[in-house]
């Protein structure tokens, strides 16, 4: 067993958003996501073949889904996104990282 702490080195180069893989299975995979002033490409949209359950644990961001207004996501809130449920990041914090949960199943 190795304790390891979500909230420690956060990457100093956020040049480009970082996934880091923390745990998981054959079917479940688990990460942490840290980004800083990061969206979705203009156009483009994620359409996943597993259900995403994903929470900001540290910053704010804002989710896009087809057809429905922006959803401004705080510290502490969650969303569970079915499979194939297109949807795209179009913001997060300039002023600080936006460390997000992310459960895969």
């Amino acid at each position: 067993m190795n304790k390891q702490n979500l909230f420690a080195s956060l990457p100093a180069d956020l040049t480009h958003e970082v996934f880091e893989q923390v745990g998981g299975s054959d079917t479940v995979l688990i990460e942490r996501i840290v980004s800083k002033a990061h969206v979705t490409p203009k156009g483009q949209w994620y359409d996943q073949d597993r259900n995403e359950w994903v929470m900001v644990l540290k910053g704010e961001a804002k989710l896009q889904f087809e057809d429905v207004e922006p959803i401004h996501l705080k510290v502490g809130d969650y969303i569970d996104i079915p499979a194939h449920c297109k949807h795209r990041v179009s913001w997060t914090s300039e002023e600080t990282e936006t460390l997000w949960l992310a459960i895969h199943y």
